[in-house]
Formats: C-alpha cells, sequence, structure tokens
C-alpha cells in the first residue's frame, strides 16, 4: 500500500494543518455531542470520521449503503486526541486518505477549531471493500472509478468544502 509522505507517529499528527487534508467539512457541534466534562465525548469524534468519509464516498464516489454491489466494512479504528473542542463551536474537518491497498483504504481526519490552527485530534479507520453478496473482497481489486476519487485524497489538489 503506498503511503503518502506525512509521518503516522504522534509528533507528526501533532504538527497537522488544514492544508495537509484535500477534503473538508464543516460541522457545527450540538448540545448532546458535549459529555460531563463539557467537551467533545469521544465517541462523537468517530461519528464524524465515519460521516465525513461516507459524505465523501456518497456525493464523489457514486457510493450508496443500499444497492451499491460492494460494501466497505471497518476493520480498525484510531483517535489521538491533542487539544479540546466542544459545544457550542464550529469544527472543520479534514479527509486524506493515507494508504491506498488493493482493497483496503486507511483514512485520517483531522479535527480544527474554527479560527485555530492547531490541530485538536486526529482519527480515522481502514475500510475494506468487499461484495455485498458474498462478503469476499474482489479479486480485481478496488474499482478503477473508486480508486482514482480515492486518490485524489491522496493529492493536496482537491480543496473542495462542504457541510454536515
Amino acid at each position: 500500500m503506498p503511503e503518502t509522505t506525512l509521518g503516522l507517529d504522534l509528533a507528526s499528527k501533532k504538527l497537522r494543518k488544514r492544508q495537509d487534508y484535500p477534503y473538508r467539512l464543516d460541522y457545527r457541534t450540538r448540545w448532546a455531542d458535549n459529555d460531563m466534562f463539557h467537551h467533545l465525548n469521544n465517541p462523537i469524534y468517530n461519528v464524524l470520521v465515519d460521516s465525513i468519509i461516507n459524505e465523501y464516498l456518497m456525493t464523489r464516489v457514486g457510493y450508496n449503503t443500499t444497492t451499491y454491489p460492494r460494501t466497505a466494512l471497518v476493520a480498525n479504528t484510531y483517535c489521538d486526541y491533542f487539544g479540546q473542542l466542544q459545544y457550542p463551536g464550529m469544527l472543520e474537518l479534514g479527509l486524506r486518505v493515507v494508504k491506498l491497498g488493493k482493497n483496503s483504504v486507511m483514512y485520517e481526519v483531522g479535527f480544527f477549531k474554527e479560527g485555530d490552527e492547531v490541530v485538536k485530534a486526529v482519527g480515522g479507520f481502514v475500510q475494506i471493500w468487499v461484495m455485498r453478496d458474498s462478503g469476499k473482497a474482489p479479486e480485481e481489486g478496488l474499482e478503477p472509478g473508486v480508486r482514482e476519487k480515492l486518490g485524489e485524497l491522496m493529492q493536496p489538489g482537491l480543496r473542495e468544502k462542504s457541510k454536515l
């Protein structure tokens, strides 16, 4: 699986900038996102990782969760925290593809607070793409169109922004 040049160690992740992420999504925090310590509850980060990835797949790749012949299963998740986020607030999430394998994709999401250039968290997950009917990874690997669109997230050229 080819890897982009940004390091995956904690020290490298802590230095992430918005421009490291080719695709971005705004998210307005909600009261229910906070935990009893008045910051974003840890599971919310995973929900947002899942949301930005699926938003990209559905709007840019043509994926859907019901009739598309393949499905992407989550094999691994992670999140490293470097600062606090909370309600009320506006977040900017950044998405990139770290590795693109034959049937697997490793995504990374950066969490930024509006008006603050310091990354607050870096999370992501690995997806394994399988055939919906058999649950097995196809011999031919990812479809060329899917591979092309995911490959765009490995390059700094795509700078589109959406709202969640």
